[in-house]
């Protein structure tokens, strides 16, 4: 099996394209020891091991804030007391995942417009009061907006100590608001320049799969929205087609290398130096999110079977101790009842996660090249002959970075490794 042999080794020593292809619901190793599942990014501590909490602004309060532009956060948390603006969001990948803040929160990426005053005109105040006025913003509950939402430091050194350590595991986890949101983008003729800008836009225009994250741009997945201001307002329909073309459809791979250029420009490098290598974990970030969630879910079907045993155990126990079958209302028929319906919402909500892990596979393997699936199903069940000449054509298309990971797409990986 000469052809199995070089196509294994191909791709089993070329680490970027095995990385591409393990962003799919099914291991790919062909090593005898199972992976660790992918590991999730250090958390900050004040919302547990796995989540981050942000402030964010209640979309009433922002509809009736009467002055020309939103104060800085300080500033609401400190004199808006009464009013009760800031609420506090724990949010974890799982809710990005799920979808969990879509529809009831918005995050805004915008430009500052100066660099100790983002809306000195109150342009972007007034863009975003008509878009929680529109239909697409009626269900908003929440926003987040980087200057009224984290603690900033102006004047220079007026931030104390414990709103810099706010702020910094803030920043840290930034990106989970512009990938779990919806998200509003203010476009001006300068945003298109600004990395952190740019970086917000290609997150918005992305969803997370099992698979890890694919463009959202014209699915039902959308949850991006384009408001031109200033002199972009001009020619909104053509700069928001600009920045849709840029980035809808850039892989994690591209976007580093876009935003890794020098001219696109960031005030504090080390925001750029610290968010760039994350661009590169987000795919197995996600891809950690749906493991997590399929062991959460089997862990709570596990728990609502054995409470529902014990709920059974015990209505047979009064039952057989009065001689008598529980009416309807009794405490243990009740229990037992409840703990039944427990089970069936706990095994109704694994299989419509697998369900979704199965579609998405399903979705993927339909992308790959007709000719490639047939020498797939031929590795699978062809003669030992069909098998080795399979083999070998694979290992003629495994030479090519892209085709290495459309045959794990195609589900090659199993039976390459079986034969060897």
């Amino acid at each position: 099996m000469t052809g199995l042999l070089r196509c294994l080794k191909c791709l089993a020593t070329d680490p970027k394209p095995l990385e591409n292809a393990s962003k799919l619901p099914y291991s790919l190793s062909v090593s005898p020891e199972p992976e660790e599942p992918a590991a999730m990014p250090a958390q900050p501590e004040n919302g547990g091991p796995r989540s981050c909490t942000f402030f964010m602004l209640s979309a009433d309060f922002v509809l009736q804030f009467p002055g020309k532009s939103l104060p800085f956060f300080q500033e609401i948390r400190d004199k808006y007391t009464a009013e009760e603006p800031l609420v506090e969001v724990a949010l974890d990948y799982a809710d990005v995942v799920k979808g969990t803040h879509i529809e009831t929160t918005l995050a805004v990426s915008h430009r500052w417009m100066q660099p100790d005053d983002p809306d000195p005109d109150g342009e972007q105040l007034k863009a975003l009061k008509s878009f929680l006025n529109s239909p697409a913003g009626e269900k908003i509950e929440r926003v987040w907006i980087d200057s009224a939402c984290m603690p900033q430091d102006h004047p220079k050194g007026s931030r104390s100590a414990e709103d810099t350590a706010s702020f910094k595991g803030m920043l840290k986890e930034v990106n989970r608001l512009y990938l779990g949101t919806t998200v509003l983008i203010l476009l001006d003729m300068s945003y298109v320049s600004r990395f952190w800008t740019q970086f917000e836009s290609w997150m918005s225009m992305q969803y997370a799969t099992p698979s890890g994250l694919k463009s959202a741009v014209g699915t039902e997945n959308e949850r991006h929205h384009i408001v031109c201001i200033q002199n972009a307002a001009a020619q909104a329909e053509s700069f928001a087609k600009l920045l849709v073309d840029q980035w809808a459809n850039k892989t994690p791979d591209e976007a580093h290398s876009f935003l890794s250029k020098p001219d696109v420009t960031v005030t504090n490098q080390g925001d750029k130096d610290l968010q760039l290598p994350k661009i590169m974990e987000l795919d197995a970030t996600v891809q950690g999110a749906f493991g997590d969630i399929s062991r959460s879910l089997e862990d709570t079907l596990v728990a609502s079977e054995a409470a529902a045993a014990r709920a059974e155990a015990e209505l047979a126990a009064w039952e057989a101790e009065n001689d008598a079958k529980a009416g309807e209302k009794n405490r243990f028929k009740v229990a037992a009842g409840q703990a039944a319906s427990a089970v069936a919402a706990a095994r109704m909500a694994k299989e419509g996660h697998a369900r979704a892990i199965s579609k998405e596979g399903e979705a993927r393997a339909k992308d790959c090249p007709s000719d490639l699936l047939k020498l797939v199903e031929q590795l699978r069940s062809g003669t030992d002959r069909q098998q080795e000449e399979a083999a070998a054509a694979l290992a003629v298309l495994a030479a090519n970075n892209d085709n290495q990971v459309a045959i794990a797409m195609a589900g090659g990986i199993a039976p390459l490794v079986a034969l060897a």
